[in-house]
């Protein structure tokens, strides 16, 4: 995990389960004593954190194979077969980072469902409109021109929340 405020900037590493690909949390042990500069880096933004009342959140969150950067009431276009129908709420599960104008938090791949939500409801869905594909080759026997159309299927969703649920992981500190 990476957090940056400002110019001052820290790296939290995670390491990986060699049998599950995903990323384990390294907490640091209370008896390891970081320098001052970023235990107040950690302060600053769990203060911000639990201040309920802070500026626009922002997201990076991953469809499928596509990486959106979303706030609250963005609607987003997912090109493709997505499976939830209209009035379905979404909970995105893969988010790479957040922050607001005030600090960034950036997960190494992705962070903890635990620290963020982000939700969004589907409001509609719909097809693409015509596109064509047109080959011409005029030297072959029977092939003249052929022409080729379709239509995607696409899917539209709101984003309705993006929340920080507590304290940075890793950090040592509590709710309190």
């Amino acid at each position: 995990m990476f957090i940056s405020i400002g110019k001052a900037e820290i790296n939290l590493s995670t390491t990986f389960n060699v049998r599950a690909n995903y990323p384990v949390r390294k907490f640091v042990p209370d008896n390891v004593h970081h320098d001052k500069e970023v235990q107040q880096l950690y302060t600053n933004v769990n203060n911000l954190v639990k201040d309920k009342f802070h500026r626009r959140l922002f997201a990076v969150i991953q469809i499928g194979n596509e990486q959106r950067k979303v706030t609250t009431e963005d609607i987003i276009c997912k090109v493709d077969e997505f499976h939830p129908t209209i009035g379905d709420r979404i909970r995105f599960e893969k988010v790479l980072l957040v922050g607001s104008s005030d600090f960034t938090v950036v997960g190494r791949p992705i962070l903890n469902p635990h620290f963020v939500r982000v939700e969004g409801i589907v409001i509609e869905k719909t097809l693409s409109q015509t596109q064509m594909e047109y080959w011409y080759a005029p030297r072959k026997k029977k092939v003249g021109d052929r022409n080729l159309l379709w239509r995607d299927p696409l899917t539209m969703i709101r984003i309705t929340n993006i929340e920080l649920l507590g304290p940075i992981p890793g950090t040592n500190q509590s709710d309190s």
